[in-house]
């Protein structure tokens, strides 16, 4: 929830965390570290989808 408010740059309207703390508290490494956040959860659901269907054995045993 934290690297999505950092990526975004701008508080939400309807929120239980304190945006505007969390702008004013961050830290520039802190984009650099929502965003290497978000890239590798997004490549790490396409490895996973490419595996689930390359390697889906289930029950065609050949």
């Amino acid at each position: 929830m934290y690297a999505i408010v950092i990526r975004r740059q701008k508080p939400a309207k309807a929120t239980i965390i304190n945006d505007e703390a969390i702008l004013r508290h961050a830290r520039p490494i802190d984009l650099v570290l929502a965003r290497a956040m978000h890239c590798s959860l997004v490549a790490m659901m396409i490895f996973a989808t490419y595996g689930y269907f390359a390697y889906d054995l289930g029950e065609r045993a050949y």
